[in-house]
């Protein structure tokens, strides 16, 4: 059964989950593809009975967005979005491990993981999906997040993208997961950390001075009337770039209509600009957000990207220090250039 091991010395957290090994895996073909054949793809419409019944089903029918579930006997068709536990799951609602205690600490790792087929086209990409897709799959995930939160068991609701094989996917139909976990994971927490010592001793969100120094840097890339992305001073990832809101929002679940739909345009943008740029690249999205549980230990939520393209090695994981061969400055420029290319198409300039 799933357990949570936390490392000798550090905060550093494992997840030691045997039952993952139990995947099938997708071997990669040509470069920054994945051979799925979509006749046993079990993402695809017509193979819903190949995973659990889905918790969250959106259907459209005459012009209405309808959220609809399957049951154990019968599964819904016709679906744009769907929302179904894992079948291979890192954690699990009612683990038997047991507690232990330092130097080998651990504890039953509570969660609930799922899987959202974001689209029923196999061959969709997250970077060519219509905005208004984008805006369904963003509702339909804070409808999720925020019921995940009612569970007792939860302390934080992980959200990630998996795309392509190099960044971890066993599937090449575009889909994101959603992992939880009973505490605050350490790069969280340590970002918790931050900005409570700022605002406690400046009054100051220190991503909010991030976002006002990089709207004006050589690191910007794209900004519309509510985020703005760019490439982070420090990339530990070649072409790595994330997205923020630009007023101060600590809670994902409080996000407008307005602004899901300009977020929606800002992910189509810059992931279609990634695409673009750099020919369909691997790479794995992390949303960052608050926990929703009573607690003092807030961030600044957002969203980053980490295109798979140079592989961590030696120094990299024997010292936690990164080379990365592309300047952050350099990879905005080329990004920047596509991802407003894609924007102007997207509203209609040519």
């Amino acid at each position: 059964m799933p357990e949570l091991r936390k490392d000798y010395f550090t905060k550093r957290l494992v997840l030691v989950s045997a039952q993952r090994a139990n995947r099938p895996i997708t071997l990669a073909a040509p470069k920054y593809t994945l051979t799925t054949d979509r006749n046993s793809c079990p993402f695809c419409p017509g193979k819903e009975e190949m995973t659990p019944p889905a918790d969250l089903v959106l259907v459209s029918r005459d012009n209405t967005l309808l959220k609809l579930s399957d049951s154990e006997e019968e599964r819904t068709s016709g679906w744009s979005v769907r929302y179904f536990a894992n079948s291979f799951p890192a954690v699990v609602p009612e683990p038997d491990s047991k507690y232990s205690d330092y130097p080998l600490q651990g504890e039953p790792a509570f969660g609930y993981h799922h899987v959202m087929v974001v689209t029923p086209e196999h061959s969709a990409t997250f970077g060519k999906l219509p905005v208004e897709q984008w805006i369904d799959i963003l509702a339909t995930l804070q409808d999720r997040v925020r019921w995940l939160y009612s569970k007792k068991t939860v302390g934080y609701v992980s959200v990630f993208v998996n795309n392509g094989y190099e960044a971890g996917a066993t599937i090449s139909h575009p889909h994101l997961q959603t992992l939880t976990l009973s505490k605050l994971p350490p790069a969280i927490e340590e970002e918790a950390e931050a900005m409570h010592d700022s605002m406690t001793e400046l009054g100051v969100c220190p991503m909010c001075k991030v976002v006002n120094v990089e709207s004006t840097s050589a690191r910007s890339i794209l900004s519309t009337e509510s985020f703005l992305a760019f490439a982070p001073w420090a990339s530990t990832h070649a072409y790595e770039f994330w997205i923020f809101p630009k007023r101060h929002e600590t809670s994902f679940l409080k996000v407008s209509q307005k602004e899901i739909q300009d977020l929606a345009t800002m992910l189509r943008s810059t992931l279609g600009g990634l695409d673009l740029a750099l020919s369909n690249p691997p790479y794995n999205i992390a949303f960052h957000i608050s926990s929703e549980k009573k607690t003092t230990k807030q961030i600044h939520w957002h969203i980053e990207v980490y295109p798979q393209i140079v592989k961590w090695a030696g120094l990299e994981l024997g010292s936690g220090v990164c080379i990365n061969p592309i300047p952050p400055e350099t990879a905005a420029q080329i990004i920047g250039a596509a991802a407003r290319k894609e924007l102007a198409q997207l509203i209609g300039i040519t």
